[in-house]
């Protein structure tokens, strides 16, 4: 009587407990589609895009020093028991030499603007990165739940045959419980990886704004590739041109200031509209106005230092850029290898698994070997599984990272 209740137990937890849908559903999204959401809805990248602007901005107040200003005037003074003196003009000022530091500091801001355009093409590259990283993140822990539900019908099959063999004495209730117990643990490994997959998901969501679950496709898996034209490419790639610019702009400041010491030349020309006695009569007042420094109290000096340092400082930069670029390529190129040649294997012990499995269940209905070996065996054949969809997203991770450290992906410009 108590070997039926327990079996009838049993029964019952089966059949109910462990036949939910492991995979929830979701609208469908590529990783090209993931992207360009994820670019439209950056903040990070659109506040770069206002420091652009403010640079291309700042950029033309320099070039407007080149141009001659032209400003209106007007004053009326009063004293006790005087008339009125009522003045008006119009005043031309311009800069005719100052040691051509304009001309080099406007030269220097368009590169600075440049190298910030070329850091927001490469932060673009990087949120292709991240939107990649995301989108393969929810895709592997959706292909685990596919493995572990798989796995838990194949169990409840299991146990429902454990359950006949019982109940004839071919099989021991202890082989029952230790499946029993086995699909318990498999239920909390479920049941683990849903919480991912919605920890995933809203992380996707938040890269793309989208309030719904999503449901990536696989990317498909890198060719062989050889590692040399994406160690050229990564030396051109935007953030190293960006140094690059910088460190272009820090030689022109440092110029500028070792101009400090040069003359200056400027003109300045006013015409009267209206002018009091006794100069009523004369309407134009023209100036050349030549400024040669003498003593600064040591202020060029210290100006020339520090643009010197900056330059150095850029210069180092470009040279770490450089090198994180190159280290970048070899580091993908290496995942990526390992992972492909991690599947390959794996693929070959997916087989073997797959058949020892198939194996060892005939071998049980013949008496050959016990419940454990099956159950050892379907745990080797699951892990297998598991292991080789890790390979297969870091394979796929790989394949990016390689193209993201090797300047690409190329349409991230257009795709803004």
């Amino acid at each position: 009587m108590k070997r039926l209740i327990i079996i009838s137990l049993l029964c019952a937890s089966t059949s109910a407990g462990y036949c939910q849908t492991a995979v929830p559903s979701g609208r469908p999204i590529t990783l090209d589609e993931t992207f360009k959401l994820a670019l439209a809805k950056s903040e990070t990248l659109a506040g770069q895009g206002k420091g652009v602007i403010q640079l291309e901005a700042f950029e033309r107040q320099l070039k407007s020093l080149f141009r001659p200003t032209l400003s209106l005037g007007a004053s009326e003074t009063l004293a006790d028991k005087q008339p009125g003196r009522a003045q008006s003009s119009v005043s031309m000022d311009y800069s005719i030499f100052d040691g051509m530091r304009d001309y080099i500091a406007a030269k220097a801001a368009g590169l600075n603007t440049e190298a910030a355009r070329l850091q927001l093409e490469r932060a673009g590259q990087v949120l292709y990165l991240n939107a990649a990283l995301a989108y393969i993140n929810l895709t592997n822990v959706r292909q685990e739940l596919s493995v572990r539900q798989e796995q838990l019908d194949v169990s409840n099959t299991r146990i429902k045959q454990l359950l006949e063999w019982v109940n004839i004495g071919r099989s021991r209730e202890s082989e029952l419980f230790a499946a029993r117990a086995q699909l318990a643990l498999d239920e909390a490994a479920r049941q683990d990886a849903m919480s991912r997959e919605n920890l995933a998901q809203l992380e996707l969501r938040f890269l793309t704004g989208l309030e719904e679950n999503l449901a990536p496709e696989l990317i498909p898996l890198p060719e062989h590739r050889s590692i040399e034209p994406y160690l050229v490419r990564a030396q051109k790639r935007f953030d190293v041109q960006s140094a690059r610019k910088a460190l272009e702009a820090a030689k022109l400041n440092a110029e500028i200031q070792a101009k400090l010491v040069w003359p200056s030349l400027s003109l300045g020309a006013d015409y009267y509209l209206k002018r009091p006695s006794p100069d009523q009569d004369s309407k134009w007042n023209t100036a050349l106005t030549l400024q040669i420094p003498l003593y600064t109290g040591g202020f060029a000096g210290a100006a020339v230092d520090q643009a010197s340092a900056r330059e150095a400082a850029a210069g180092l930069v470009l040279k770490l850029a450089a090198r994180q670029a190159d280290t970048d390529v070899k580091e993908a190129y290496s995942t990526l290898e390992h992972s492909m040649a991690v599947m390959e294997s794996l693929k070959t012990a997916l087989g073997l698994a797959d058949e020892n499995a198939k194996y060892q269940a005939k071998d049980y209905t013949l008496g050959l070997v016990t419940n454990l070996d099956v159950l050892s065996a379907q745990n080797t054949l699951l892990q297998t599984k598991l292991q080789l969809e890790t390979a297969r997203s870091r394979a796929s991770l790989g394949g990016v990272q390689l193209e993201v450290a090797g300047g690409g992906p190329d349409y991230t410009a257009e795709a803004k």
